[in-house]
């Protein structure tokens, strides 16, 4: 029924609607208002704080170590949703810059990380990396002795990143489980 194709009947109406005590005229007449208004108006969706917890991070990130990166002062605050509350003391976030993965993390967007053993990371999993004094986001793919860090991006510029572990140092700051978009960010923030 939700997706409009097929109409339910007037009887299941009136059984469902008796269930949750509800008019099933009014249903319908609700329903029949609510097509006849333009589909053109967009209604923003409250968030409900109750439902997410602040994160703290730092927006002025420049080069240094990984603890430097982990301990800088935060500046900006993200609400990230409740479900990730009992990992917050595993949690970092970071806001994006650039395009390497905008097929799936726009530029700009807010990512959240979650520290984890590197037994859990999986071929393909996102991840924050720390790599000759920058932080990247990327899609990780280990292998023996060396790791490949993988862009996602419709910019055919971008290249794979390959980490011969021997010679080059490579910290797993966490694997991205959530991240908010620009157009969001403006929003709500």
């Amino acid at each position: 029924y939700e997706d409009g194709t097929s109409r339910i009947e007037v009887d299941i109406l009136k059984a469902i609607c008796d269930q949750i005590g509800l008019n099933y005229l009014d249903v319908i007449s609700n329903a029949r208002e609510s097509l006849n208004k333009s589909t053109d108006e967009v209604k923003p969706v409250n968030i409900i704080y109750d439902d997410y917890f602040p994160l703290h991070y730092c927006t002025n990130l420049s080069a240094g170590s990984p603890s430097e990166l982990l301990e800088a002062e935060p500046d900006a605050v993200v609400y990230v949703p409740i479900k990730f509350q009992s990992r917050k003391k595993r949690l970092h976030a970071f806001q994006v810059n650039g395009t390497s993965m905008n097929n799936v993390i726009q530029d700009g967007s807010i990512v959240v990380a979650e520290e984890v053993p590197d037994t859990v990371l999986k071929e393909g999993t996102i991840v924050v990396a720390w790599l000759d004094g920058e932080a990247t986001v990327k899609r990780l793919y280990p292998g023996d002795s060396q790791v490949m860090l993988m862009p996602d991006s419709s910019d055919k510029g971008h290249h794979p990143i390959t980490v011969n572990l021997e010679d080059n140092q490579l910290f797993i700051i966490g694997r991205v489980i959530w991240h908010m978009n620009p157009d969001d960010i403006e929003k709500y923030y």
